[in-house]
């Protein structure tokens, strides 16, 4: 081989990898291999929290989909936000209880933030076990914001909550976070009951809004990206547990990006997060 030759094939080299370095990271963060949900284990609870994108992020009416994927993971209680009742957008349908047919007759709890469209837009709670009380209190609106609200689902041995902050302002975000501080420690810092919140908080791990939920909270679930669904750069998900004393052991939490029933990154533009708990009542 020549010199020239030589220098040429080491400089071809060269490039094919740089090019394979290039392409390696600029894949797509979720391609990564993830470790599978365990299965769940006797006595566990299953808590899910999901934004479901109004049932039509990008494909129409997924209801079904949507109860596949909690069916195939065994789901006990799930957090939804961005829900539709009975909007013009979404064919009238009232969404929690469409979603909690399919998932079997579960029950349901929707809290309204706003009217909207001939009906309301909130979020909500499906459940395979009836809740013993059940209330919602609309939270503080941002200048230019749509209106939020926290949802609480009382059970025989824990509570369950669900709030999508404000997404516009992060210091209104910040107030509706102390608020929701404010709200569950009033009725449930002195339970006995392990208490947990569930939703889109659209703050990332370091944000103040965080910082402002964990003086009454602790974060269960992991800091994986939860947004976008397709490439997921971004922790906005969370699972907590209120800080009243009541034990509970977390046995696994995850973000799910792989599902048998279908495409997750189609089902919404956020992924869904899964706390496994065994509570000790």
């Amino acid at each position: 081989m020549t010199t020239e030759s030589s220098k040429l094939l080491r400089a071809g080299l060269l490039l094919t990898a740089v090019l394979l370095f290039s392409a390696a990271t600029a894949a797509p963060r979720n391609n990564a291999p993830k470790k599978p949900l365990a299965p769940k284990a006797d006595g566990v609870t299953r808590l899910v929290t999901y934004n479901v994108g109004i049932f039509n992020k990008y494909i129409a009416d997924d209801y079904p989909l949507i109860a596949a994927m909690m069916q195939e993971i065994g789901a006990d209680a799930v957090c939804m936000n961005e829900l539709d009742s009975c909007t013009n957008r979404t064919g009238r349908v009232f969404q929690l209880e469409r979603i909690a047919g399919l998932l079997g007759g579960w029950a349901f709890t929707f809290g309204a933030a706003m009217p909207f469209d001939g009906g309301s837009y909130g979020a909500g709670i499906v459940s395979r076990e009836k809740p013993l009380r059940t209330f919602s209190v609309v939270l503080e609106k941002g200048v230019g914001a749509e209106p939020r609200v926290l949802v609480v689902s009382e059970f025989d041995r824990f509570v369950l909550a669900t709030a999508h902050l404000d997404h516009v302002s992060a210091e209104q975000q910040a107030i509706q976070a102390a608020t929701v501080n404010r709200i569950m420690q009033e009725h449930y810092g002195k339970s006995t009951k392990p208490v947990f919140l569930g939703g889109d908080m659209n703050a990332p791990p370091d944000s103040k809004t965080l910082r402002i939920l964990r003086r009454a909270w602790k974060v269960l679930t992991p800091g994986n990206p939860t947004y976008p669904s397709d490439d997921p750069r971004e922790c906005i998900d969370y699972i907590f547990q209120l800080d009243n004393g009541a034990g509970c052991e977390v046995l696994q939490a995850q973000v799910l990006d792989r599902f048998e029933a279908g495409s997750v990154q189609k089902a919404s533009d956020h992924l869904p997060v899964v706390l496994d708990v065994r509570i000790d009542r």
